[in-house]
């Protein structure tokens, strides 16, 4: 995470690290929603100057050539987002929130992984996605073969599993629910069309029908602005 934490550190010191953290998520996936979020995307650009606003960009730069650098064709990679969470901002955040190492979760997903290409893989507390990615990374051709589900009762693990998703080119939903009550939020679709990787920000409803229709069907088109907070 060397080019990543250089980024960061270029901001003022009144802004904290986990702050900008939390921000840099948040903008980053909004990006990727090609306008769905636009308004929380301005109430986390309104809390930087004008010096630090270009920041984020370059962050985010530097978290693709980090995890550009981890990763490799024989299947090695690394959790950028996920290792800067538990160094910075799980015992900050009092959650306590430490993952399964890597290692353990190429060792699980090798453990339990079947030659179903069409299937659901699912992960009901899914952190920063590991095991999913783990699951993905055993074969090239995982990540167009199955369909990834994580689910997460954190907003900061949502959001890190999304840009995770990106990162790895990986296809599914990210949902924002407590998988013991099944109470949902709201949710992202990361999908793969001909044109490129996209992210839908999903409603409470249409989440609810993937969980109960298992449809693997792309979006057709966006759905209306749905606050994050």
């Amino acid at each position: 995470m060397d080019n990543f934490k250089k980024v960061i550190q270029q901001f003022s010191g009144k802004h904290q690290v986990r702050s900008i953290f939390d921000d840099f998520l948040l903008m980053s996936v909004a990006a990727f929603t090609r306008g769905q979020m636009e308004e929380e995307y301005l109430e986390c650009a309104a809390r930087y100057d004008k010096k630090e606003l270009p920041l984020f960009g370059q962050m985010l730069g530097a978290l693709i050539m980090d995890y550009d650098n981890a990763t490799h064709d024989n299947g090695e990679w690394d959790d950028i987002l996920g290792d800067w969470f538990m160094e910075y901002n799980s015992e900050a955040s009092r959650m306590g929130q430490f993952f399964t190492p890597v290692s353990l979760c190429n060792l699980m997903a090798q453990m339990t992984a079947e030659d179903k290409p069409g299937s659901i893989v699912n992960d009901c507390s899914a952190g920063s996605s590991r095991n999913l990615i783990a699951h993905a990374r055993l074969h090239p051709q995982n990540r167009f073969n199955y369909t990834y589900v994580a689910q997460d009762l954190d907003r900061r693990c949502i959001l890190m599993s999304v840009l995770n998703f990106v990162m790895f080119g990986m296809k599914g939903v990210v949902i924002y629910m407590n998988t013991l009550s099944m109470q949902v939020y709201f949710g992202f679709r990361i999908y793969l069309p001909e044109t490129g990787l996209g992210v839908l920000k999903l409603s409470e409803q249409e989440c609810l029908s993937y969980i109960t229709t298992k449809s693997d069907e792309e979006p057709k088109q966006a759905t209306g602005q749905q606050s994050l907070f």
